[in-house]
């Protein structure tokens, strides 16, 4: 066979060879290329747009509260526009002295300050609302329009904050935690019916949360501290700051260690001279105007003068020195005392002690059962034939050194509550030492704050926000988060249903509940389940163990809640009319507080297992 006819079979094979042809077989068809381009935009817009769509989500929110703007407000409505006028129409000396109206200034500085930039505004709808004497006790329309407003504009605090904590989640889940947050039924009873400002407070501490669970501690510090100076109330998570960023902060050695803590120091500090120094300076320029005449006249009339006056009267004329001298060292000894007396005013107002160990409606804490164990406790031995003496003094506005208000019980006093308080806080301070993780810190801050709801003193309903705020946002971690959250924010909303006791609020306050739940229940299903479904397919008891499900003791407590509300509503009046009128607040708080012990217990464990 000559050398062309061997090789011709070998160039007739060449064109068929899969070599040749892979290229046209893998060339991928044109609709290929047309359906991924169609596909990919959408993937990358969502994890792109958070802002766009976390407006459009406050939006809604933000109409639903101008619909609640002629509903019924109380008499912290009154209580604000007084501070108004305070900051308004007095020097900065007098704001924490002023007694024209029983609604006295008792928040920290920067509300004030707060407080003092919106009566600029405030003057210019109606002069009248900022007047200390002609407008206590004023609601005219532009008013109630205006007060109502600053509390919705400055709900965007809280957006910016919730979105600076979601804004690297998938897109359902951060969804879902601004629905839960935003649209939060507490929220709306209490600042945009009750008035106050807590969304606003509120959004201060996630802007400082969402800086700790990425790192920036140092910022994360200086907004808590910027918190503590518009509510001190805030002050219970301050262990657990102070714990974390001294382990996760100032670490690196000691070198580093130390000048880390010095720089966060001069933060902190930087940011309460800024609060609590102009009232020294303004006090001291209003002692110096008039004390100074006064003392070369010898006409002071200021206690303080005096005191230090007969000091220096009582010394020996070798050691009081000269005249003038003499009066220097008086005119600095009276700086010195009244710069202490004007912080003192400050912090006295800031802890008014003697207002009782409970508000006027308890709140569901553990002192709910402590009272009512010393009540059934002195009504048995009493009927046993003991003689048991009638406390003089009130749960509610008993003073700190008279009589106790427990019959039976030893009396609790504030620094009885500081240290329970400190006690049960002790073991996330532990797991803040040992392993100071971001990740963690928005469940300990929460829990701290469930803590001082728990076992502080003279505590509002309305600081079960504190904790229930920051638990929606870590409520997405596991199923279990999301139950608990789901019970406690139900029972956290039902309790402070007493604040709203007019009949015309009474659907409003139903129906935000109501639609709350089924929010939660809607979304916490599709989320549990679309998440964990492909994992736990083979297995249906760990399927079961993934899935969002109520179970009948959740069921079973939360029909409790429907029936302490028929009875209030409507078996009450039928049996009792006009008497025994706090029964029904009772067993609101008593049945409520049964719901808030389960989770800060549940709370707890979760502290003490997770790592």
């Amino acid at each position: 066979m000559s050398p062309s006819s061997s090789s011709s079979p070998t160039l007739k094979s060449q064109p068929q060879t899969p070599l040749r042809r892979r290229p046209k077989a893998m060339k991928p068809p044109k609709n290929h290329h047309k359906h991924h381009s169609d596909q990919t935009p959408i993937l990358k817009l969502k994890p792109n747009r958070p802002i766009t769509e976390i407006l459009w989500v406050s939006l809604v929110a933000t109409c639903i509260k101008f619909l609640l703007i002629p509903a019924y407000h109380s008499t912290d409505f009154e209580v604000h526009r007084n501070w108004l006028a305070i900051t308004h129409s007095l020097p900065l000396s007098q704001w924490y002295s002023d007694e024209t109206s029983p609604w006295t200034l008792d928040y920290p500085p920067f509300f004030a300050h707060f407080e003092h930039f919106l009566s600029f505004f405030a003057s210019l709808v109606d002069p009248i609302m900022v007047h200390l004497q002609h407008g206590l006790n004023y609601k005219s329309q532009p008013t109630i329009l205006f007060q109502r407003l600053t509390v919705i504009v400055s709900d965007f605090v809280l957006v910016f904050g919730i979105y600076r904590l979601t804004r690297n989640l998938g897109y359902k889940e951060r969804v879902l935690i601004w629905v839960l947050v935003i649209f939060s039924p507490g929220l709306m009873i209490v600042d945009h019916l009750h008035f106050q400002y807590n969304g606003f407070l509120l959004g201060i501490l996630l802007i400082s949360l969402s800086a700790l669970e990425e790192g920036k501690d140092l910022l994360g510090g200086f907004v808590f501290a910027v918190l503590l100076c518009f509510k001190h109330l805030f002050a219970v998570a301050a262990p657990v700051y102070f714990v974390y960023l001294l382990r996760h902060y100032c670490r690196g050695g000691l070198i580093r260690g130390f000048g880390r803590l010095v720089i966060m120091g001069s933060a902190v500090v930087a940011v309460f001279a800024a609060a609590y120094g102009p009232f020294l300076y303004h006090g001291q320029k209003d002692l110096v105007r008039q004390e100074c005449i006064d003392i070369f006249t010898n006409t002071s009339r200021n206690k303080m003068t005096f005191m230090v006056l007969e000091q220096q009267q009582a010394r020996p004329q070798s050691q009081s020195g000269s005249i003038p001298g003499g009066i220097i060292k008086t005119v600095i000894s009276c700086f010195a005392v009244y710069s202490a007396f004007l912080i003192q005013q400050v912090f006295h107002r800031m802890f008014p002690f003697g207002r009782g160990l409970c508000h006027a409606y308890w709140a569901p804490n553990f002192w709910v059962f402590y009272i009512i164990l010393d009540k059934v406790l002195a009504f048995s031995l009493v009927k046993m034939g003991f003689s048991i003496q009638t406390p003089t003094a009130s749960f509610t506005g008993g003073l700190v050194g008279d009589s106790s208000p427990f019959a039976v019980l030893p009396r609790v006093t504030p620094m009885v509550t500081f240290s329970i308080v400190l006690l049960a806080i002790a073991p996330c301070l532990i797991k803040a030492w040992k392993d100071p993780q971001p990740r963690m810190i928005t469940r300990w801050i929460a829990y701290a704050y469930t803590c001082g709801f728990m076992f502080g003193w003279h505590v509002h309903e309305k600081a079960s926000l504190h904790f229930v705020i920051p638990l929606a946002i870590i409520s997405l971690k596991s199923v279990e988060d999301a139950k608990h959250y789901f019970y406690l924010s139900i029972v956290s909303c039902y309790s402070l249903f007493p604040l709203l006791f007019e009949a015309q609020e009474y659907p409003i306050k139903v129906l935000l509940l109501l639609l709350h739940a089924t929010l939660m229940w809607i979304g916490f299903s599709s989320h549990f389940t679309t998440t964990h479904r492909k994992a736990a397919e083979t297995e249906q008891t760990k399927y079961d163990k993934t899935r969002f499900i109520v179970g009948w003791f959740g069921k079973l407590y939360l029909l409790g809640l429907v029936a302490v509300e028929i009875y209030g509503q409507f078996v009450h009046p039928i049996l009792f009319a006009e008497r025994l009128p706090f029964l029904p607040l009772m067993m609101i708080s008593i049945y409520c507080a049964f719901g808030m012990m389960y989770s800060w217990i549940w709370q707890l464990r979760q502290i003490i297992k997770l790592h």
